[in-house]
């Protein structure tokens, strides 16, 4: 009863919080399907590193398109710059194509059965992301990325014993309510799920983004 509580109150903060309409957005064509969300982003600050992950999310079904930029200095800069396989810089001992200043990471994911048993994800293989324009408090900019499909499904006893059901319909309703990068912390994390043998390829085009967080950061 405590937690459902806690629940209601994270919810109604994160309502009040996004009320007024949101001028950022993420949008592209994927697969020949036109797709547009708010963008939510996510900044941390580390001393000689750099990660900033922009995201659109939608639920029910649930789908998320992120940009993760990687930069090993103190401000991001307008450009071109590589979309990296971690796969494949896994193997080369993490180093990108940009040279090891800054990498980009284009990932999707869709719920292809209801309540989290199915997902058919994106995982970052190439392209390129544009920066067009950047400020201390925000950035816009295009992308096109061709991605690794893969799928995964819930295992059989999460299945029969529901396993994660309450914490799902947890998370649907807290990005539902604008706290999408909160309870998301990463597109191909999927509870009590296995990654199938089977594989395909996802197209991105015409990707763009606008995220503006200027009043955020205000004190």
């Amino acid at each position: 009863m405590k937690k459902a509580y806690i629940l209601l109150l994270a919810v109604l903060w994160v309502s009040s919080t996004y009320a007024q309409k949101s001028e950022n957005f993420m949008s592209a064509s994927i697969d020949g399907t036109e797709w547009k969300a708010e963008a939510k982003r996510l900044k941390i600050p580390i001393k000689g590193f750099r990660y900033l992950a922009l995201a659109g999310f939608k639920v029910n079904p649930d789908e998320q398109l992120w940009v993760r930029l990687y930069y090993f200095e103190d401000e991001l800069k307008p450009g071109t710059y590589p979309i990296e396989s971690l796969e494949a810089m896994n193997k080369k001992g993490f180093q990108p194509k940009s040279g090891g200043k800054f990498w980009a990471l284009v990932d999707y994911t869709e719920e292809t059965k209801k309540m989290g048993h199915g997902f058919h994800d994106g995982e970052s293989m190439e392209g390129t992301v544009t920066i067009t324009s950047v400020t201390p408090t925000s950035v816009e900019g295009t992308f096109e990325a061709t991605l690794q499909g893969v799928y995964y499904q819930k295992r059989a006893l999460a299945t029969a014993t529901g396993t994660g059901l309450r914490a799902n319909l947890e998370r649907k309703l807290l990005t539902g309510a604008g706290a999408g990068m909160v309870v998301n912390g990463d597109p191909h994390d999927h509870d009590n799920s296995k990654k199938l043998k089977e594989t395909d390829t996802i197209k991105i085009t015409d990707g763009k983004f606008k995220v503006d967080w200027t009043k955020e950061d205000k004190p």
